[in-house]
């Protein structure tokens, strides 16, 4: 724990001197010009050279008003934490994520991000996730800025495109935990792999783009096979188009095939289709729509099994800080490794600012001929530093 605790001053120390405020005309985050380029090599060579400008002051200590020398290179640097106070009528058993695991207090997730452009050609995204005991690399790898037209590739670890929710980190969600089918057919943390993505903007009037990705199929809830060749290979198809003049909608398809690990060559597919709706007549009020289906094909040596469920909700924005929201899910259509439920989940999030954010949420959960079980939470959302966007 000390030494996450020493990270994290680290890091943020690090933020810190990155937001410094920019030199009048300057730009960050932009691509550079062999001028450019140039004039970064000048200034490194004198960066170790005193200021000579605007300082400023904490109490006792000064420092530099004027970003120069290395801060110039330093990334965008930001956090994002997610606490919860939950109440289970019977705590959760087995992996939960980053969802709230127990009565009590939670620590679902603190988000540290590191993201900028490293020349014309490559971009970098790295976003280490830190829990009550460990750290790990939620994300971290590289995008292509030069490809030719329409073509974009990335590398490293990442979550698949895969359906509209596995996209998202903790700080995307309209509720406070992850959809049902999503944390058991992809994993409760979601579909992460190390692996490449090629993606092509195809040129038509409009949006519809192809995305496909070769990666090491670790994820052990579908597949996390044994064999050295056990890789997993999965795709999207996304379009979308404006209906009316406010509102958009997105459909979109997925598939993955991969491999399990319940014996040698066992192999899995999963299937998605998903759509978003939003609609927008004013600047404070709006309404997302988001629906999701996922299907399962299992191999276990002996058969090969289905099953499959869906979720389904509603986001409506009727004040500038206020959203309410409902979430349905459903599991078991068809039913083989998971049992039949289903949730009801309404939600008030409260956005005092765009740094902050205060939810309440409550769930009726049944599971088969099981007792229901109820849960409510609280959760508050913190951001510091800038933080990029992630997908429409």
């Amino acid at each position: 724990m000390k030494k996450i605790l020493w990270v994290l001053f680290l890091s943020l120390g690090v933020g810190w001197l990155s937001q410094v405020p920019l030199q009048a005309g300057e730009k960050q985050g932009t691509n550079h010009t062999d001028q450019e380029i140039e004039a970064i090599s000048s200034q490194l060579k004198n960066a170790t050279a005193p200021a000579s400008d605007q300082t400023k002051s904490i109490g006792p200590f000064k420092y530099s008003a004027n970003q120069a020398g290395l801060q110039k290179l330093l990334p965008d640097i930001s956090l994002i934490g997610n606490f919860a106070g939950a109440y289970f009528s019977t705590d959760p058993t087995g992996a939960t994520g980053v969802d709230p695991a127990k009565t009590g207090f939670n620590l679902q997730e603190i988000e540290l991000a590191l993201q900028s452009v490293i020349d014309p050609y490559l971009r970098a995204d790295v976003m280490l996730a830190f829990s009550e005991d460990t750290v790990e690399l939620e994300e971290g790898y590289f995008t292509t800025l030069a490809f030719p037209k329409g073509f974009q590739m990335r590398g490293g670890k990442f979550r698949l495109p895969f359906g509209r929710q596995n996209q998202k980190h903790t700080e995307n969600w309209d509720f406070a935990d992850n959809a049902l089918m999503n944390k058991y057919v992809l994993g409760p943390d979601g579909l992460k792999e190390l692996g490449v993505e090629v993606s092509y903007l195809i040129p038509l009037p409009f949006f519809l783009q192809l995305q496909g990705t070769f990666s090491n199929g670790d994820g052990d809830a579908s597949f996390g096979g044994t064999r050295k060749q056990d890789f997993l290979y999965q795709g999207r198809l996304s379009t979308s188009f404006d209906v009316l003049e406010n509102s958009s909608i997105l459909f979109g398809t997925s598939a993955a095939f991969g491999f399990n690990n319940t014996g040698l060559g066992n192999q899995t597919q999963v299937f998605g289709g998903d759509v978003l709706f939003k609609w927008k007549p004013k600047a404070y009020r709006s309404l997302v729509w988001q629906s999701e289906y996922l299907f399962r094909s299992f191999e276990d040596g002996s058969s090969r099994q289905k099953d499959g469920g869906l979720y389904s909700y509603v986001d409506y924005q009727f004040l500038k800080r206020w959203h309410a929201g409902m979430r349905y899910d459903q599991t078991g259509l068809p039913s083989y490794l998971i049992a039949k439920e289903y949730r009801v989940t309404p939600a008030l999030t409260f956005n005092p600012t765009e740094f902050t954010r205060l939810r309440v949420q409550y769930e009726y959960d049944k599971v088969a001929s099981l007792d229901p079980i109820h849960s409510a939470f609280l959760q508050l959302e913190f951001s510091m530093g800038p933080h990029g966007g992630h997908p429409f």
